[in-house]
């Protein structure tokens, strides 16, 4: 009879429980952090560090494995993949800027001098930590947790490897977007966007086994979204911005309030990430 707990084959628990176990602790130790500090910037900022903190607890106790198969480590290559994944997705937002103030759907309204503002310096380099933040714990639980586990679970001998990974991309994707549902202003194309960004910064970490690309596209992406160009990053609106752009038209290019990422211009820039990104791949991973 099988365990539906337990599997004695690995010794340890089945994906199904690990992954509720680990999304409680982490849940928690969050609430825990928001109470204590009560302010959005430590919150967001402690994300950074509670996530892969309680994935490299739960790797050693719970999961029985090496905390760097979540994609999370540091040598020559993922930073070179970092930095890669960073030129790739701030050249695809240049890209879908063009193209929307090319048609008239955007207007930059005005730009910063930074040299006559030196506090936007900081304003700009405390948003980059947030944003590091976020793409580095969403990233390593979305994508490096996740999907490691997802597969697994589903990896039988009635479903292969590579099936089984298919799976994982889409479930975790879904669950991805969904968890950005609630963000203001999101609509149905907006939760099919977020989607597809989690399609889109699956596929380097399955190739490579490591994050390095991941978190690059992801943080660039809302980087050069929002604190950059001044628009919406997923519903939100940056405090401080390099350049503000205003958005007008049709919210189903434009994506309205919640950004680009919420309108076709999103849908097709994550398309054309997905394909600079798989170039990318090609030139450095041959094989």
């Amino acid at each position: 009879m099988i365990n539906i707990f337990y599997n004695t084959d690995e010794a340890r628990l089945r994906a199904l429980w690990r992954i509720m176990i680990t999304t409680i602790l982490v849940i928690s130790l969050v609430v825990a952090w928001a109470l204590f500090f009560q302010t959005q910037f430590w919150i967001t900022l402690g994300l950074g560090f509670i996530v892969p903190l309680i994935l490299w607890v739960v790797s050693k106790w719970i999961e029985r494995r090496h905390f760097h198969e979540f994609g999370l480590f540091t040598n020559r290559v993922w930073i070179r993949d970092f930095i890669g994944g960073c030129i790739m997705a701030a050249f695809v937002m240049t890209g879908i800027l063009l193209f929307l103030l090319s048609f008239g759907y955007a207007e930059i309204t005005g730009t910063a001098n930074l040299w006559e503002t030196p506090s936007l310096i900081t304003a700009l380099f405390q948003s980059l930590l947030l944003m590091t933040a976020v793409s580095v714990w969403e990233e390593a639980y979305f994508r490096g947790y996740l999907i490691t586990n997802i597969r697994e679970g589903f990896h039988t001998k009635s479903i292969n490897r590579k099936t089984a990974t298919v799976i994982a991309i889409i479930l975790s994707s879904i669950i991805f977007g969904f968890a950005h549902s609630g963000n203001p202003n999101a609509s149905l194309f907006a939760v099919i966007n977020i989607i597809l960004a989690g399609v889109v910064f699956a596929f380097p970490y399955i190739k490579t086994k490591s994050l390095g690309i991941s978190v690059g596209m992801h943080l660039s992406w809302n980087y050069f979204q929002g604190v950059v160009f001044g628009m919406p990053v997923s519903g939100l609106h940056m405090s401080e911005s390099f350049a503000e752009t205003k958005l007008s038209g049709s919210d189903l290019i434009t994506g309205g309030h919640f950004g680009p990422e919420g309108g076709a211009a999103g849908f097709f820039g994550l398309l054309m990430l997905a394909a600079v990104c798989h170039l990318y791949l090609a030139l450095f991973y041959k094989k």
